[in-house]
């Protein structure tokens, strides 16, 4: 969903219904929640360096791998050997501790900060708060929804905070307490609720997304805009369109519900797919790289463009100035890109993994 979305929302699954952007970041929350175990006995330390292990250093390595394919990609588009202001690493990362990401290319890693920092907040919190034997994870979840509410709220009053042209330090707190019910919920669904969704009748089920569509249709109805249901630009919390505040989390729970009903009923033969779990298991490269790979495709349309055959429709000068540019040559062409932004990624981490066996056999043959 998240390249479908970022490559031109070639297929929109049910798009119109349940936008992606009304639920998705959010729906990673929840299942992050969903897979994690911390209590009263973790150990703060070990477990901090666990996560900056699995996301820290892979999102630093990608940014400097997509940083050296951005900058040869500059290259080649523009023909001058890209330049850089005085002050730009402290620029990048003051971006990194705001809106999350150092540049464009990477946008959509963002969200790996904002996760960071939301797991570091709540394994903190639950830690002292079950070592006092006061933890309750029903009653966190409504101190978790009121901060996600006052998060949603702040983030339409953002002027109350911040003047305009100032660096904006609120947006990584602000992100955080609007994902964190979204963690607990995680917990609950795993500990108390999933084997009752699991046990649903397949009808009941069918039933279920179809009361959450009919719901979704009627909302649409009441916001001032259809697409009030959905929340862009969460990185830098200025995509809430809604004027009530408990949108963003009534759509999210709306989407969530229905895709982890959908999922119940066609699980069987996606979870024995090895390619899906393949994908499943490097959904981080495809995040840090999918936008990388289009617009290396985009280069190669350039190139044939100009130095072979015409391409029609290729608007060679909106590609150099853009990252975000694609061949309109047919709505067809962006499951194209959809392709490319997940083969890409996990073409180039099996490349890198085969390497990896054939330097370990080496090694133990040595």
């Amino acid at each position: 969903m998240v390249v479908d979305q970022h490559t031109f929302t070639a297929f929109n699954i049910l798009g119109d219904f349940i936008p992606y952007n009304s639920f998705f970041m959010p729906m990673f929350v929840f299942i992050s929640g969903y897979f994690n175990k911390v209590d009263g006995t973790t150990k703060l330390g070990a477990y901090t360096l666990r996560k900056i292990k699995s996301l820290l250093l892979p999102y630093t390595g990608i940014a400097v791998a997509v940083f050296g394919i951005q900058w040869l990609l500059n290259l080649i588009k523009t023909g001058e050997v890209p330049s850089y202001p005085g002050g730009y690493i402290g620029y990048m990362l003051e971006n990194v501790i705001t809106i999350g990401t150092p540049y464009a290319m990477v946008t959509p890693m963002w969200f790996v900060i904002t996760l960071f920092a939301t797991l570091m907040i709540y394994a903190v919190i639950k830690k002292l708060l079950t070592k006092m034997k006061i933890w309750n994870s029903y009653v966190m979840l409504a101190i978790f929804t009121c901060a996600h509410l006052y998060a949603v709220y702040q983030a339409q009053n953002m002027e109350q905070l911040v003047s305009p042209g100032e660096t904006n330090y609120f947006l990584l707190p602000l992100k955080v307490l609007f994902f964190l019910p979204f963690l607990e919920l995680g917990v609950i669904y795993r500990e108390h609720l999933e084997g009752k969704h699991a046990a649903m009748p397949g009808g009941a089920k069918i039933g279920l997304m179809s009361g959450l569509l009919i719901f979704n249709m009627i909302r649409t109805v009441y916001l001032p805009a259809p697409y009030d249901v959905a929340f862009d630009s969460i990185n830098d919390m200025t995509g809430f369109t809604s004027p009530y505040i408990v949108t963003p989390l009534v759509s999210s729970l709306v989407g969530i519900l229905f895709w982890l009903t959908f999922v119940e009923l066609i699980g069987k033969p996606v979870f024995e797919s090895r390619f899906v779990n393949y994908m499943s298991c490097n959904t981080f490269w495809i995040m840090g790289l999918h936008i990388a790979f289009f617009n290396i495709f985009n280069l190669i349309l350039m190139l044939i463009s100009e130095h072979i055959t015409e391409l029609p429709f290729f608007d060679a000068d909106y590609f150099r100035g853009s990252e975000w540019y694609y061949w309109e040559i047919s709505p067809g062409v962006k499951i194209v890109y959809v392709l490319i932004g997940i083969l890409g990624p996990l073409g180039c981490k099996w490349v890198l993994d085969r390497i990896k066996q054939c330097v370990l056999r080496d090694k133990k043959q040595a």
